[in-house]
């Protein structure tokens, strides 16, 4: 099993030593999320919410940095560590900025950025942007294929139901090819149907090892042969008891990576990852490969 490490909702300072914390103690990776902009009253129900209410639902005065350049701070501090965006909400971008700032991304944190997508779930953002929350999945897929002309097609052109891009020139090209992996989240037959088809990964928050089983299952049966298999991760609650039997129920679900998050204030994140990473072993495999 690998960890990861959720980075949300540290203040600017903390990403960084947390981040380089992380990669020191064995850590593979560290998560961090987006939102564009939070409407103060709003209908939308949190998907992710926990019914015990232990866990604290969405609000509009969460911080949330814009992830394309945090990750790029944070990759200028780093050198193993990967980078993912979990995730980022692709209908509310128009694909031209997008794809340079994930191009730039990837180039500069030497292929290190997994491209986490979601197609989003809070209208009331959408209707704030005025992108058509019921047109969300559509475009997302639609913004997917003109990314990979734009990053793999020396004069790329596109035709499509949302974007119309005459023969263009952008450069330069991301260095993963033909795109940064992708990392589809959500559990709906929508988002399982675009792990299946154009995934390298899944990412689910929240879910249990049982139900994680079930949807690795339909991931598998819906995955064509031949193409690689899809790597899986699961993004752990803040204060979940995270122990060796829990660790072994979701590697026997399928699961790849656990993200973590084994604090509740920043300030004890670094000593709570020391804890973490010396109770699950976390670096060990790295410290035998150095030996």
């Amino acid at each position: 099993m690998r960890f990861g490490v959720g980075l949300f909702p540290l203040r600017p300072t903390q990403l960084v030593e947390v981040a380089c914390a992380a990669e020191q103690l064995g850590f593979d990776s560290v998560f961090l999320g987006e939102h564009v902009i939070s409407p103060v009253v709003m209908s939308s129900t949190y998907p992710y919410a926990r019914s015990d209410g232990d866990a604290p639902a969405y609000h509009s005065g969460l911080p949330f940095y814009d992830p394309y350049a945090a990750l790029s701070f944070i990759a200028a501090r780093t050198s193993r560590i990967r980078l993912c965006l979990s995730l980022s909400i692709v209908p509310l971008h128009d694909p031209y900025h997008l794809a340079r700032s994930v191009a730039t991304l990837d180039l500069l944190s030497e292929q290190r950025f997994l491209f986490g997508v979601g197609a989003g779930w809070l209208k009331e953002e959408f209707d704030i942007i005025g992108v058509p929350f019921a047109d969300r999945g559509a475009r997302l897929d639609e913004t997917l294929d003109l990314l990979e002309v734009l990053w793999t097609e020396p004069e790329p052109e596109f035709r499509g139901r949302f974007f119309t891009l005459p023969r263009s020139m952008m450069e330069p090209k991301p260095a993963s090819q033909p795109h940064p992996p992708y990392v589809f989240g959500g559990t709906t037959k929508n988002a399982i149907r675009r792990t299946a088809a154009r995934g390298d990964g899944w990412y689910g928050v929240g879910v249990d090892a049982s139900e994680t089983a079930a949807l690795v299952d339909q991931i598998r049966s819906l995955r064509s042969s031949g193409l690689p298999r899809v790597e899986i991760t699961v993004g752990l609650a803040p204060d979940a008891n995270v122990h060796e039997e829990l660790v072994a129920a979701y590697a026997d679900a399928g699961v790849d990576r656990l993200v973590v998050r084994p604090w509740r204030k920043g300030r004890d994140a670094v000593p709570a990852l020391e804890r973490f990473a010396a109770a699950l072993g976390v670096g060990a495999e790295r410290a035998r490969e150095r030996r």
